[in-house]
Protein backbone atom coordinates (compact mmCIF):
# COMPACT_ATOMS: atom_id res chain seq x y z
CA UNK A 1 0.00 0.00 0.00
CA UNK A 2 1.43 3.86 -0.67
CA UNK A 3 2.32 5.85 2.19
CA UNK A 4 0.01 8.22 3.43
CA UNK A 5 2.78 10.87 3.15
CA UNK A 6 2.20 10.59 -0.77
CA UNK A 7 -1.32 11.28 -1.36
CA UNK A 8 -0.40 14.87 -1.85
CA UNK A 9 1.03 14.29 -5.22
CA UNK A 10 -2.19 14.02 -7.65
CA UNK A 11 -0.58 12.19 -10.85
CA UNK A 12 0.43 9.98 -9.06
CA UNK A 13 0.18 6.19 -10.72
CA UNK A 14 -1.55 4.01 -8.18
CA UNK A 15 -4.86 2.63 -9.47
CA UNK A 16 -4.67 0.97 -12.98
CA UNK A 17 -6.76 -2.44 -14.33
CA UNK A 18 -5.97 -4.47 -17.01
CA UNK A 19 -8.61 -4.16 -20.43
CA UNK A 20 -10.08 -7.98 -19.46
CA UNK A 21 -10.72 -5.90 -16.02
CA UNK A 22 -11.92 -2.72 -17.52
CA UNK A 23 -14.84 -4.06 -19.83
CA UNK A 24 -17.06 -6.04 -16.94
CA UNK A 25 -16.49 -2.36 -14.85
CA UNK A 26 -17.51 -1.04 -17.86
CA UNK A 27 -20.33 -2.84 -18.39
CA UNK A 28 -21.75 -3.30 -15.11
CA UNK A 29 -21.71 0.91 -14.90
CA UNK A 30 -23.42 0.87 -17.98
CA UNK A 31 -25.94 -1.18 -16.87
CA UNK A 32 -26.91 0.80 -13.93
CA UNK A 33 -26.33 4.31 -15.19
CA UNK A 34 -28.34 2.84 -18.70
CA UNK A 35 -29.54 -0.61 -18.39
CA UNK A 36 -27.42 -1.14 -21.00
CA UNK A 37 -28.98 0.21 -23.54
CA UNK A 38 -26.96 1.32 -27.13
CA UNK A 39 -29.30 4.28 -27.08
CA UNK A 40 -29.01 5.04 -23.74
CA UNK A 41 -25.17 6.02 -24.13
CA UNK A 42 -26.44 9.17 -26.11
CA UNK A 43 -29.20 10.66 -23.87
CA UNK A 44 -30.21 14.39 -23.23
CA UNK A 45 -32.24 14.61 -20.04
CA UNK A 46 -35.68 16.85 -20.01
CA UNK A 47 -35.10 19.80 -18.13
CA UNK A 48 -31.14 19.70 -18.50
CA UNK A 49 -29.04 22.03 -20.68
CA UNK A 50 -26.35 19.40 -21.78
CA UNK A 51 -25.90 16.26 -23.24
CA UNK A 52 -24.78 12.94 -21.33
CA UNK A 53 -23.09 9.96 -22.91
CA UNK A 54 -20.86 6.84 -22.57
CA UNK A 55 -21.17 4.60 -19.64
CA UNK A 56 -20.53 7.13 -16.94
CA UNK A 57 -23.07 9.86 -18.77
CA UNK A 58 -20.22 12.25 -18.98
CA UNK A 59 -21.21 15.77 -19.70
CA UNK A 60 -21.09 17.63 -23.31
CA UNK A 61 -22.48 21.29 -23.04
CA UNK A 62 -23.15 22.79 -26.41
CA UNK A 63 -21.20 26.32 -27.37
CA UNK A 64 -21.50 29.16 -25.09
CA UNK A 65 -19.10 31.99 -24.19
CA UNK A 66 -20.17 32.04 -21.03
CA UNK A 67 -19.80 28.58 -19.99
CA UNK A 68 -15.54 27.87 -20.09
CA UNK A 69 -15.23 24.31 -21.97
CA UNK A 70 -13.05 22.25 -19.10
CA UNK A 71 -16.47 22.12 -17.06
CA UNK A 72 -17.42 19.42 -19.55
CA UNK A 73 -16.38 15.97 -18.78
CA UNK A 74 -16.96 14.38 -22.20
CA UNK A 75 -14.48 16.65 -23.54
CA UNK A 76 -11.43 14.93 -21.21
CA UNK A 77 -12.67 11.49 -21.75
CA UNK A 78 -12.07 12.51 -25.93
CA UNK A 79 -8.59 13.87 -25.14
CA UNK A 80 -7.71 10.49 -22.86
CA UNK A 81 -8.89 8.60 -25.91
CA UNK A 82 -6.85 10.45 -28.40
CA UNK A 83 -3.77 10.19 -25.93
CA UNK A 84 -4.14 6.66 -25.69
CA UNK A 85 -3.74 6.35 -29.30
CA UNK A 86 -7.05 5.28 -30.70
CA UNK A 87 -8.82 6.54 -33.55
CA UNK A 88 -12.47 8.73 -32.36
CA UNK A 89 -14.32 10.11 -35.36
CA UNK A 90 -13.33 13.14 -37.48
CA UNK A 91 -15.85 15.62 -36.38
CA UNK A 92 -15.10 14.88 -32.65
CA UNK A 93 -10.86 15.47 -33.08
CA UNK A 94 -8.95 18.29 -31.20
CA UNK A 95 -11.09 21.18 -30.78
CA UNK A 96 -13.86 20.09 -32.86
CA UNK A 97 -15.00 17.83 -29.63
CA UNK A 98 -14.95 20.46 -27.29
CA UNK A 99 -18.20 21.35 -27.76
CA UNK A 100 -21.73 19.57 -28.44
CA UNK A 101 -22.84 20.31 -31.90
CA UNK A 102 -26.07 19.94 -30.95
CA UNK A 103 -27.47 23.69 -29.00
CA UNK A 104 -30.46 21.83 -27.16
CA UNK A 105 -32.64 19.00 -26.39
CA UNK A 106 -34.82 19.48 -29.44
CA UNK A 107 -32.04 19.55 -31.86
CA UNK A 108 -30.30 16.28 -30.12
CA UNK A 109 -33.53 14.47 -30.15
CA UNK A 110 -34.74 15.37 -34.12
CA UNK A 111 -30.83 13.73 -34.28
CA UNK A 112 -31.46 10.22 -32.80
CA UNK A 113 -31.09 8.14 -35.92
CA UNK A 114 -28.58 10.56 -37.91
CA UNK A 115 -25.31 9.14 -38.94
CA UNK A 116 -23.03 11.29 -36.88
CA UNK A 117 -25.37 9.87 -33.81
CA UNK A 118 -25.17 6.42 -35.13
CA UNK A 119 -21.09 6.82 -35.31
CA UNK A 120 -21.09 8.25 -31.86
CA UNK A 121 -23.15 5.36 -30.09
CA UNK A 122 -20.61 2.91 -32.45
CA UNK A 123 -17.81 4.38 -30.95
CA UNK A 124 -19.03 5.13 -27.26
CA UNK A 125 -20.22 1.13 -27.48
CA UNK A 126 -16.31 0.17 -28.39
CA UNK A 127 -14.53 2.40 -25.94
CA UNK A 128 -16.09 1.24 -23.10
CA UNK A 129 -13.26 -0.50 -21.45
CA UNK A 130 -11.57 2.82 -21.79
CA UNK A 131 -13.97 4.58 -20.57
CA UNK A 132 -13.84 2.52 -17.34
CA UNK A 133 -10.05 3.27 -17.22
CA UNK A 134 -10.66 6.51 -17.48
CA UNK A 135 -13.19 6.79 -14.69
CA UNK A 136 -10.25 4.84 -12.68
CA UNK A 137 -8.13 7.62 -13.17
CA UNK A 138 -10.75 10.18 -11.84
CA UNK A 139 -11.20 8.26 -9.06
CA UNK A 140 -7.18 8.12 -8.26
CA UNK A 141 -7.29 11.68 -9.06
CA UNK A 142 -10.01 12.95 -6.56
CA UNK A 143 -8.50 11.01 -3.80
CA UNK A 144 -6.05 13.66 -2.27
CA UNK A 145 -9.50 16.21 -2.33
CA UNK A 146 -11.18 13.91 -0.53
CA UNK A 147 -8.31 13.84 2.03
CA UNK A 148 -7.95 17.21 1.79
CA UNK A 149 -11.77 18.00 2.72
CA UNK A 150 -11.51 15.54 5.97
CA UNK A 151 -10.78 16.70 9.22
CA UNK A 152 -7.12 15.55 9.66
CA UNK A 153 -7.59 13.03 12.48
CA UNK A 154 -9.99 11.32 10.18
CA UNK A 155 -7.55 10.96 7.13
CA UNK A 156 -5.71 8.02 7.55
CA UNK A 157 -8.80 6.02 8.26
CA UNK A 158 -9.92 7.19 5.14
CA UNK A 159 -6.95 6.44 2.78
CA UNK A 160 -6.83 3.03 4.71
CA UNK A 161 -10.69 2.21 3.66
CA UNK A 162 -10.03 3.28 0.14
CA UNK A 163 -7.33 1.34 -0.43
CA UNK A 164 -8.71 -1.78 1.31
CA UNK A 165 -11.47 -1.60 -1.42
CA UNK A 166 -9.07 -0.41 -4.49
CA UNK A 167 -7.00 -3.70 -3.62
CA UNK A 168 -9.24 -5.59 -5.65
CA UNK A 169 -10.96 -5.58 -9.33
CA UNK A 170 -14.73 -5.48 -7.37
CA UNK A 171 -13.73 -2.99 -4.83
CA UNK A 172 -12.40 -0.54 -7.73
CA UNK A 173 -15.83 -1.09 -9.62
CA UNK A 174 -17.28 -0.07 -6.28
CA UNK A 175 -15.08 2.91 -5.89
CA UNK A 176 -15.89 4.30 -9.73
CA UNK A 177 -19.35 3.78 -10.01
CA UNK A 178 -20.24 5.32 -6.29
CA UNK A 179 -17.99 8.17 -7.28
CA UNK A 180 -19.94 8.59 -10.36
CA UNK A 181 -22.94 8.05 -8.97
CA UNK A 182 -23.40 10.49 -5.98
CA UNK A 183 -19.94 12.29 -6.32
CA UNK A 184 -16.80 13.11 -4.60
CA UNK A 185 -18.73 14.51 -1.19
CA UNK A 186 -16.34 16.86 -1.07
CA UNK A 187 -16.96 20.45 0.83
CA UNK A 188 -15.41 23.12 2.78
CA UNK A 189 -18.11 22.69 5.17
CA UNK A 190 -18.41 21.14 8.28
CA UNK A 191 -22.17 20.65 7.68
CA UNK A 192 -21.78 19.09 4.15
CA UNK A 193 -19.46 17.00 4.93
CA UNK A 194 -21.30 15.21 7.97
CA UNK A 195 -24.29 15.26 6.00
CA UNK A 196 -23.37 14.20 2.50
CA UNK A 197 -23.91 11.50 0.73
CA UNK A 198 -20.52 11.39 -1.88
CA UNK A 199 -18.04 9.42 -1.72
CA UNK A 200 -15.66 10.47 1.37
CA UNK A 201 -18.71 10.55 3.64
CA UNK A 202 -19.55 6.58 2.91
CA UNK A 203 -15.98 6.24 3.44
CA UNK A 204 -16.19 7.71 6.52
CA UNK A 205 -19.25 6.22 7.62
CA UNK A 206 -17.24 2.94 7.02
CA UNK A 207 -16.27 3.19 10.96
CA UNK A 208 -20.01 2.24 12.45
CA UNK A 209 -20.62 -0.68 10.13
CA UNK A 210 -21.45 -3.86 12.02
CA UNK A 211 -18.91 -5.81 13.55
CA UNK A 212 -17.06 -8.31 11.27
CA UNK A 213 -18.08 -6.80 7.88
CA UNK A 214 -15.87 -7.18 5.09
CA UNK A 215 -14.66 -3.73 3.58
CA UNK A 216 -17.49 -4.41 0.60
CA UNK A 217 -19.96 -4.77 3.20
CA UNK A 218 -18.75 -2.05 5.21
CA UNK A 219 -19.10 -0.09 2.22
CA UNK A 220 -22.40 -0.81 1.12
CA UNK A 221 -23.71 -0.66 4.85
CA UNK A 222 -22.00 2.64 5.07
CA UNK A 223 -23.65 4.05 1.62
CA UNK A 224 -27.18 2.50 2.34
CA UNK A 225 -27.08 4.47 5.85
CA UNK A 226 -25.83 7.74 4.16
CA UNK A 227 -28.52 7.62 1.71
CA UNK A 228 -31.66 6.59 4.41
CA UNK A 229 -30.26 9.81 6.25
CA UNK A 230 -30.93 11.06 3.21
CA UNK A 231 -34.82 10.43 2.61
CA UNK A 232 -35.14 11.14 6.31
CA UNK A 233 -33.95 14.70 5.92
CA UNK A 234 -35.56 15.47 2.85
CA UNK A 235 -39.49 16.72 3.35
CA UNK A 236 -42.48 14.38 2.67
CA UNK A 237 -43.39 16.28 -0.41
CA UNK A 238 -40.22 15.63 -2.21
CA UNK A 239 -41.13 11.57 -2.13
CA UNK A 240 -37.39 10.64 -1.84
CA UNK A 241 -38.34 7.72 -0.69
CA UNK A 242 -39.20 6.54 -4.21
CA UNK A 243 -35.54 5.69 -4.98
CA UNK A 244 -34.12 4.14 -2.28
CA UNK A 245 -34.79 0.34 -4.11
CA UNK A 246 -33.24 1.83 -7.20
CA UNK A 247 -29.97 2.96 -5.16
CA UNK A 248 -29.78 -0.24 -2.67
CA UNK A 249 -30.30 -2.23 -6.23
CA UNK A 250 -27.61 -0.51 -7.56
CA UNK A 251 -25.49 -0.92 -4.02
CA UNK A 252 -25.87 -4.72 -4.00
CA UNK A 253 -24.26 -5.04 -7.47
CA UNK A 254 -21.14 -4.33 -5.38
CA UNK A 255 -21.41 -7.37 -3.50
CA UNK A 256 -21.70 -9.56 -5.92
CA UNK A 257 -17.69 -10.12 -6.75
CA UNK A 258 -18.66 -11.59 -10.33
CA UNK A 259 -15.40 -9.63 -11.68
CA UNK A 260 -12.91 -11.83 -13.04
CA UNK A 261 -9.44 -10.97 -12.52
Amino acid sequence: MPSLGNHGHKNQQILSISPQIALPIGIKIWFNESGGSVMGLTTWNYGEDFASLGIGHFIWHPYSSKRASFNSGFPHLLRYIEARGINIPSWLQGRNGLYCPWSNRNEFLKEQYSSKMSELRIFLQKTIPIQAEYMTRHLQEILPDLLASAPAEERVFIYQKFYSLARTPTGIYALVDYLNFKGAGVSNSRYNYERGTGLLQVLKGMKYAPPGSTPLQAYVWSAKNALIKRVERASASQHTERWLGGWFKRLNTYLEGNIDT
